[in-house]
This record gives structure tokens, sequence and C-alpha cells, in this order.
């Protein structure tokens, strides 16, 4: 046991039991056993008389007070919802099957059977309008490649007109199914802005055809890869030529602005037609594309709303972007005296490539984004999951 010397403080260390007086080695003080015992800790004679204590038993009013807390800090914690990681907590379909029809539980208890089915078949409608536009999208994409790859060809061989009548019969049906697709939108559901863009678009789809039916009745335009002298000589190819997209034309607008007097800034013959046609061809992408973001709305889907109408600033952007690129172009071939050669007219062509190859990466954002509302049209309040 451990004892402790009562002059000098120190410790020593005797075996148990024993009872003999003590010398302390650094002090040389004799002492007992019992008079080196350390006393016992305060703490403890403490929690000894705490322990002696008759406990004092709680009121009744206490003990009632004391329960329902209990119970609230119970069900706080039974209502806290985990914390979900999809990442390493993946969610089974049988939970994501489970999740929706709590949703949609959530969303219908304020409607009437009637209203909930009439509204299922308006998100119905609205999902194959937006599959329509989807389709109507991807068609112009195929169109512009077909043109692209009529370009690349004229560098290498003399070009194969089959691929602008392609490019033309893609043309018509991206006009015919966005606006069989305008049309079921407009019968979705509604939600703010939603008849507005709805018949803004309708009206500049009309609007859109008109312009473009004037033009190919005429033939008197530029057509793609032709002059106007061209179009005159070769009619049923160059009618083609007018259908694929007319936004190709804006592109020249402020070359013809800056250089309206230099020969081959701009394509020979009268445009005015063309570009009114291309201005009302851009409108027509951008309200389509604020329609569905009203769609999106619909579906609670706010994120894809914003998405939508980034996608509607990127189309409206590209007919600026294709004029300052054709500026800067002719504009550099003008102030330097660049000579009509081989080189120039290749590189001319590759110019035109690069048009065309615009015109795909500002449609394709408006592709995917109308893909997108579709899945939202068909399962809508996707965004009501997570809150659940």
């Amino acid at each position: 046991m451990l004892l402790t010397c009562p002059n000098c403080r120190s410790g020593l260390e005797v075996p148990d039991g024993t009872t003999a007086m003590v010398r302390c080695p650094a002090c040389k003080t004799v002492f007992s056993p019992a008079a080196g015992l350390a006393p016992p800790e305060p703490q403890a004679d403490e929690e000894q008389e705490e322990e002696t204590k008759p406990k004092k038993r709680k009121t009744r009013d206490e003990d009632d007070e004391e329960k329902p807390r209990k119970k609230r800090k119970a069900k706080d914690e039974e209502e806290k919802p985990k914390e979900e990681n999809r990442d390493f907590d993946p969610i089974d379909e049988e939970e994501e099957r489970r999740r929706r029809k709590h949703r949609r539980k959530i969303v219908d208890e304020s409607m009437t059977p009637q209203e909930r089915e009439a509204r299922r078949r308006a998100f119905d409608r609205a999902a194959w309008g937006c599959k329509l536009i989807w389709a109507s999208f991807a068609f112009f994409i195929l169109s512009m490649i077909l043109i692209t790859i009529f370009y690349f060809q004229a560098v290498l061989i003399p070009p194969m007109p089959v691929f602008i009548t392609f490019a033309g019969v893609l043309g018509l049906l991206n006009w015919t199914l966005g606006a069989i697709g305008v049309g079921l939108c407009l019968s979705g559901p509604r939600a703010p802005g939603h008849w507005g863009y709805g018949i803004a678009a309708a009206t500049a789809t009309f609007v859109h055809l008109i312009f473009l039916l004037a033009l190919v009745s005429q033939g008197k335009e530029y057509s793609i890869g032709q002059t106007t002298d061209e179009v005159r000589e070769d009619m049923n190819n160059a009618r083609w030529g007018l259908l694929p997209t007319r936004l190709d034309i804006t592109m020249f607008y402020l070359t013809a602005i800056v250089y309206p007097n230099e020969q081959g800034a701009t394509p020979k013959g009268p445009m005015a037609l063309s570009m009114v046609t291309g201005v009302a061809e851009m409108i027509r992408i951008v309200f389509i594309m604020m329609m569905l973001s009203c769609l999106s709305r619909a579906a609670l889907d706010e994120d894809l709303a914003h998405k939508c109408t980034r996608a509607a600033g990127i189309a409206s952007f590209g007919p600026g972007i294709l004029g300052l690129l054709i500026l800067a172009f002719v504009g550099t071939m003008i102030e330097t005296n660049a000579t009509l050669n081989l080189f120039t007219m290749i590189l001319f062509l590759v110019v035109n490539m690069g048009v065309y190859s615009i015109l795909v990466g500002v449609t394709f954002p408006a592709f995917m984004t109308a893909r997108e509302v579709t899945d939202a049209c068909e399962e809508p309040f996707q965004s009501l999951i997570p809150q659940l």
C-alpha cells in the first residue's frame, strides 16, 4: 500500500497489512502506517452524503410537465428526416414508385377526381406536343448537317444537289411537326404566361409559313449553295434550298450595311424577304422555348423552366453571332484586297461550313431542353420527391 510521510509529504510503498512503525527515507521521520494513509477525497464524501440523504419526491405537477417534454422530444427525433446521399444510398425502383404515389397523393388532395383526370390528359397532350417539337429540332439539326456535308464536298469535288434536296425535305418536316407540337402544347396544363407565349408561338409559326411560301413561290432570292441567277435557272433544286432555314441569310445584314457597294461581299440580288423570313424563324424558336418554359412551371420544375429560357436566349443570339462572324471575315478579305482565287473560294466554303455548324450549336440546347420538358410532362411534380 502507499503511505505519505506526515512531515515531508514524501510517498513510500510498504507491504499490505503492515502494522510496524515506518521510517521515511527522505527525512528519517518514524511514523505509524495509520498516520501515513491519505485522507479520503472530499468528492467521494459528498457523493456518499448525497446517497445517504433521502431523495426528494417529485410532485405530480413536475411529473406532468416532464412527460410531454419527453414525448415531444421523441416525436421530433422520429419526424426528423434522415439525410440521403444518392451516390452511396441509391433508391431502388420500388422505393421510387412508392415516393411517386405519395407525391401524387399530396398534389391531388385538393382536387376532385374529374379535375385530376382532366389535368392528367392535359399533361399527356403537352407531352406529345413536346415530343413533336423535339423531333422538329432534330430534323433541323440533321438538315444543317447535310448542308455542311454539301459544302465539304464542294471543297473537294463538284457537290451533289441531292444533299440540299434532302435538307429541304427535313426543313419541311421541321416546320410541320413544330406547328402541330405548338397546337398540342397550347392545350396542355395552364401556367402563368402559358397562353401568352403559346399564342405568340403559334402566330410566329404562321407568319414564318407565309413568308416562306412567298419566298418559295417567287424563287428569286438567294438559296443554299446558289446565287440568285442560279436560282432562276434551276428552280426545282433551288426551291428545296429555301426550305431548311433562312437563319443563314440573317448573317449578311451587317455586311450589307457596312459594305453596300462591294461586289461579292453578299450574295447577288435582293435578300430582303429572305432576311425577314429568317427573323420570323428565329422569333418562332424563341417563343416555342418560352412556351415550354411555362409547361415546365406547370410541372413544378423551376430549374427546367430557367433552362428553357436560356435555350431561347442562345437561339436568339445565333443570328447575331453569325452576322459578326461574316462581317469579320468579309471585312478582312476586303480590307486586305484579297483577290478571288482558288484559296479564297475554299476559304468561303469553309466559312459556310462553320456557319451551319454554329446553327447546329445554337439549336442543340433547345433540342435537349425540349426532350427534358417531355419527361417533365410525362412525370410531373418530380421536384417534390426530395421533400418527401
